[in-house]
């Protein structure tokens, strides 16, 4: 089975043993259209995934891949810890456009002195503006507290959307503070969005 590659091998030996790939899956704990996918070379199994196989079949690992297949499995694990990190920072960075609801932020004028307040008890500021703040934070938080929830997911767009939404976000924060002359959120969310765009490169190596 040398010359075979991994696909080519598991459907010779899932024959050989008289297992459909319904009954292949339930052994290995996997969908049907997981094995499926394998058999047609459109994917390798995991690491736990290959050592279930390795047992069920009775060969080694290195039988089941080839040098290249090994290497080719271990970057693209390399290639998914790498995304799972991005959702991971991605998500606590949006997530922390909560700051904005709890530290106070927020200048005000008081009396003739400015103070520093929340965004809840921010008084001379128009009430439109204030929703749109408090919508923009909202919603930042609520897609970092889901980005957090679903970060072992990745799909293609998974990825795009959290670059394009948590981008949004970012970007809408920093252009409300400075029209509305409010530097210290302006700060914090410019901050949290250079930690993005640096996330963003270095994940993309």
């Amino acid at each position: 089975m040398t010359y075979m590659d991994f696909n080519q091998k598991l459907q010779l030996l899932r024959n050989q043993n008289g297992l459909t790939q319904e009954q292949l899956a339930e052994k290995i704990c996997v969908s049907r259209v997981a094995v499926s996918k394998w058999e047609s070379g459109r994917g390798y199994p995991n690491l736990d995934s290959l050592k279930k196989l390795s047992e069920i079949f009775d060969v080694s690992v290195d039988e089941l891949l080839s040098s290249n297949e090994l290497i080719d499995l271990a970057n693209s694990k390399v290639k998914n810890s790498s995304k799972i990190m991005r959702s991971l920072i991605f998500g606590i960075t949006d997530f922390l456009a909560i700051l904005l609801f709890i530290i106070p932020l927020f200048a005000d004028r008081f009396e003739g002195r400015i103070e520093i307040v929340i965004l809840f008890d921010i008084v001379h500021m128009r009430v439109f503006i204030k929703t749109i703040f408090t919508v923009i934070a909202s919603s930042c938080v609520l897609f970092g507290a889901l980005e957090l929830a679903l970060q072992n997911i990745q799909t293609a767009g998974k990825q795009k959307a959290e670059l394009v939404l948590s981008g949004m976000f970012s970007s809408l924060g920093i252009v409300l503070s400075a029209l509305t002359n409010q530097p210290y959120p302006c700060i914090l969310i410019f901050a949290l969005f250079v930690v993005k765009v640096l996330t963003a490169l270095k994940t993309q190596k």
